[in-house]
């Protein structure tokens, strides 16, 4: 396996919030925490249905057991926003599974 130990990853929370008429909500985004975590795992296919092509990417992150992580958090790796979908206790560390999606050229 390629591991890549190290890595930085930001953790943020995101809420919405009603405005006064409670008409809109307006997604509010805070930063949670930095982590150090390494990449166990990439997967990347296709929705063809779509014009443009869409990439789904999703990834499996290792994290520390007691990182404040929770489900529909996103993190930020290598400059792209995941949202996390699942997460996996293990004995020393928890594993996120992490999905976004990525535009790509038409041809």
């Amino acid at each position: 396996m390629n591991h890549r130990f190290k890595t930085p990853l930001a953790v943020y929370r995101v809420g919405s919030k009603r405005d006064d008429d409670d008409l809109f909500s307006d997604r509010k985004s805070g930063k949670v925490d930095d982590l150090k975590c390494f990449v166990i795992k990439t997967e990347t296919s296709e929705k063809t249905d779509s014009k443009p092509v869409l990439y789904i990417v999703k990834k499996v992150i290792g994290v520390p057991k007691a990182a404040d992580v929770q489900l529909s958090d996103e993190v930020l790796l290598h400059g792209r926003r995941y949202l996390v979908i699942d997460s996996i206790p293990r004995r020393y560390w928890r594993e996120l599974l992490v999905t976004c999606e990525v535009k790509g050229n038409d041809r």
